[in-house]
C-alpha cells in the first residue's frame, strides 16, 4: 500500500518540478481576508489567505495551492494537468504541512471521443490512527446523443465512488472555510482492497421539448439497491411554471419528492417540498422551504425561507443557498447559517462598468423568537471595488442585537 502511494506521489512531484523549472506560462492568484471583532478582548479574530501558483508548459499545467489561517499553514495541494485533446490526465496530492504527511491522492485519466467520455478515477486516502490506508477506482462512461436530447452514464465502483470526500483540518481555533477540502473520489466506501462495490446507471432525455425524464438505477455488491425516476415538466400549460417529481423505489419501500418552481424573465420561485405518505397512500404535500430570486437591471434580490427549523437549515451561498436537512448538510460538509435562522434576505447591486466598478450587498437574517421587530438577528453590509480583472478589494461590516460585531477586509490579485 505504501509503495503504491509513494510511487504516485513521486510521479506527481517529479512532473510538477519539471514544469516549475521550465517556467513558461506563469499564472496565479493571491487572496487574503482579515476579520476584526470590536467587542472581543482580542479584536483581531480572523485571518485567511490562499496562494495559488501555476505553470503552463505546452500541454502540461502544474499548480500549487497553499492555504493559511490565523493558526498557520493548514493545507498544501499539488496538482498536475496534461491534456492532449483525445487523452487527458489530472492528478492531485493533498498534504498536511504541520505533520509533513500526505493525506490524499487522486488521479483521473480520461479518453474523450465525441460524443463519449471514458474516465478512470483512482484515489488513495492515507492511514489514520483508527484505520488503515484505503484506495479504490471508478470506471465511468458517459455520452450525449442527438445534440443533447439524450444522455447516459455508467459508473462502476471498485472500492470507491464519486460521492465526494471531505477533509477538515484539526487543532485550529478558526472557523474559516479553508479548513475543509473536498474531492470527487471517495476511496473509503469499502474495504482496503479495490473490489467491486456497486454500479450506477443513468439514462435521461428531453421529450416534446417540455418534459425531462431521468432514470438512475443503483446496485451494490449484493445486487439491486434502488431505482430513482425524476420527471420535470417545463412550461406547464404554456406558463413559466416548472414541476419536478422524484420517485424512489427501493427493495422494501418507495418515496416521493415533489418540487414545483415558478420561473419568469425576471426571477424564479422555488418551493421545497415532500409528498406525505400514509402507508402506500399519498395524503398531502409538506412544504419546508421557499426560495425566490428576482433580477431587475443591475440589482438581484434573493429570499430563502426555512419553514421547519427543527430539521432543516439554510446553506450559505458557497453551497447553493438552499434549504436542506441538517443531517444531510453535516454529512456533505455543507456550511449553513445557525439553525434557528428561518429567513435570509440578500440584495446585490452591481454598479457598471461590470468588472471595473462597484458592487454593493446587504444580507439580513431573521431568527426565531428573539423578541425584536421582525425577529431580526443580524445584517452584513459590504462593498467590492474591482480594478479591472486582476485586482479587487472589498470590505464588510456585521451588526446584530448586541451592536457592531465584525469588520472584514479582503483583497484579491491575479496574474
Amino acid at each position: 500500500m505504501k509503495t503504491r502511494m509513494g510511487f504516485l506521489g513521486a510521479v506527481l512531484i517529479i512532473a510538477w518540478t519539471f514544469a516549475v523549472l521550465a517556467g513558461e506560462g506563469f499564472t496565479g492568484s493571491w487572496e487574503a481576508e482579515i476579520g476584526l471583532s470590536p467587542q472581543q478582548t482580542q479584536p483581531f479574530t480572523a485571518f485567511q489567505t490562499t496562494l495559488d501558483v501555476g505553470f503552463h508548459v505546452g500541454f502540461v499545467t502544474a499548480k500549487s495551492i497553499s492555504d493559511f489561517v490565523i493558526d498557520g499553514w493548514v493545507w498544501e495541494e499539488l496538482g498536475l494537468l496534461a491534456d492532449v485533446g483525445l487523452l487527458a490526465f489530472e492528478g492531485t496530492l493533498l498534504y498536511e504541512p504541520q505533520s509533513g504527511s500526505m493525506v490524499y491522492a487522486e488521479g483521473v485519466l480520461s479518453l474523450c471521443y465525441d460524443p463519449m467520455v471514458v474516465s478512470l478515477y483512482g484515489a488513495m486516502r492515507s492511514a489514520t490512527q483508527t484505520d488503515s490506508a484505503k484506495y479504490g477506482y471508478v470506471f465511468d462512461v458517459k455520452g450525449v446523443l442527438n445534440g443533447g436530447a439524450f444522455w447516459f452514464e455508467s459508473a462502476t465502483y471498485l472500492g470507491a465512488d464519486l460521492s465526494g470526500i471531505t477533509f477538515t483540518a484539526t487543532g485550529s481555533t478558526s472557523d474559516s472555510t479553508l479548513l475543509t477540502k473536498t474531492f470527487t473520489t471517495d476511496p473509503t466506501i469499502g474495504s482496503a482492497m479495490a473490489m467491486f462495490s456497486g454500479e450506477d446507471v443513468t439514462f435521461g432525455g428531453t421529450l416534446f421539448g417540455c418534459v425531462t425524464l431521468t432514470s438512475l438505477t443503483s446496485f451494490t455488491e449484493v445486487g439491486f439497491e434502488s431505482e430513482t425516476m425524476t420527471v420535470e415538466f417545463l412550461g406547464v400549460l404554456g406558463l413559466p411554471l416548472t414541476f419536478t417529481l422524484d420517485l424512489v423505489y427501493e427493495i422494501d419501500q418507495k418515496s416521493y419528492v415533489f418540487t414545483p418552481s415558478f420561473e419568469t424573465d425576471y426571477g424564479c420561485l422555488s418551493i421545497y417540498s415532500n409528498i406525505v405518505q400514509s402507508g402506500s397512500m399519498m395524503t398531502g404535500v409538506e412544504v419546508y422551504g421557499i426560495g425566490a430570486s428576482v433580477t431587475i437591471w443591475n440589482a438581484t434580490l434573493q429570499s430563502i425561507s426555512n419553514l421547519d427549523t427543527t430539521q432543516y437549515v439554510i446553506t450559505t451561498s458557497e453551497f447553493g443557498s438552499t434549504v436542506e436537512l441538517q443531517v444531510d448538510a453535516d454529512a456533505e460538509g455543507h456550511l449553513y447559517y445557525p439553525q434557528n435562522y428561518w429567513e435570509v434576505l440578500t440584495l446585490v447591486v452591481n454598479i457598471p462598468p461590470l468588472g471595473s466598478g462597484f458592487s454593493f450587498s446587504v444580507e439580513t437574517c431573521l431568527s426565531k423568537s428573539i423578541g425584536l421587530l421582525f425577529e431580526w438577528a443580524e445584517s452584513t453590509m459590504g462593498i467590492t471595488l474591482a480594478l479591472g480583472a486582476s485586482v479587487s478589494t472589498s470590505t464588510s461590516i456585521s451588526v446584530d442585537a448586541t451592536g457592531f460585531t465584525g469588520w472584514t477586509l479582503a483583497f484579491r490579485v491575479s496574474w
